[in-house]
């Protein structure tokens, strides 16, 4: 039985993982288009009613603006939201980069240049999801890419994973819920 070359191994595993990542990012992409499918119904509705009640403004002469100022509501949402999309795709690894556009659609949020994306996305939201590491509720996986670059990829830590001390103390409590 010959040897699978170590090259073909990670030709094969680095197909696998794009993959994944492309069909994650295809149903990311279904998802926005729904969203603003919705949200051109949503505008054209408020766009007849403003007709109606007076039919000399041109709904088009209205500018658009931008609701977000740079809050995410209440303390912790952001870290709330990341949490949320980790646990809707879970147990699946999801890109960093996918995490963001799902924020990004969530909040609203639209940077007017790539300076202001990159200054929220290595603060803000790249922050978060180190400290959700730290606190051991994400995973983080690292892979070199063809090009020397790293993509990372994120997931829920799997709760039913931890010491044996942890395991000892659930199973406590639940014999304990149970007496």
């Amino acid at each position: 039985m010959k040897q699978t070359p170590s090259a073909l191994k990670w030709l094969a595993e680095k197909r696998a993982r794009l993959a994944n990542d492309l069909e994650q990012t295809r149903k990311i992409a279904a998802e926005l288009t729904e969203k603003a499918d919705a949200l051109e119904s949503d505008l054209a509705a408020l766009d007849r009613s403003l007709r109606l009640y007076d039919a000399r403004i041109d709904p088009n002469s209205i500018e658009s603006v931008n609701g977000w100022k740079g809050s995410y509501g209440k303390r912790g949402a952001l870290r709330d939201a990341v949490l949320e999309v980790l646990e809707e795709y879970s147990p699946e690894w999801m890109t960093t980069s996918n995490i963001a556009a799902l924020i990004c659609a969530k909040f609203g949020l639209y940077f007017l240049t790539g300076a202001l994306r990159k200054h929220w996305y290595t603060g803000s939201f790249r922050g978060t999801l180190k400290r959700l590491e730290v606190d051991s509720l994400v995973e983080h996986e690292r892979s070199s890419e063809l090009d020397g670059t790293e993509t990372a990829r994120w997931r829920l830590k799997d709760k039913s994973s931890g010491t044996l001390a942890d395991l000892a103390r659930s199973a406590t409590r639940a014999s304990a819920a149970v007496a």
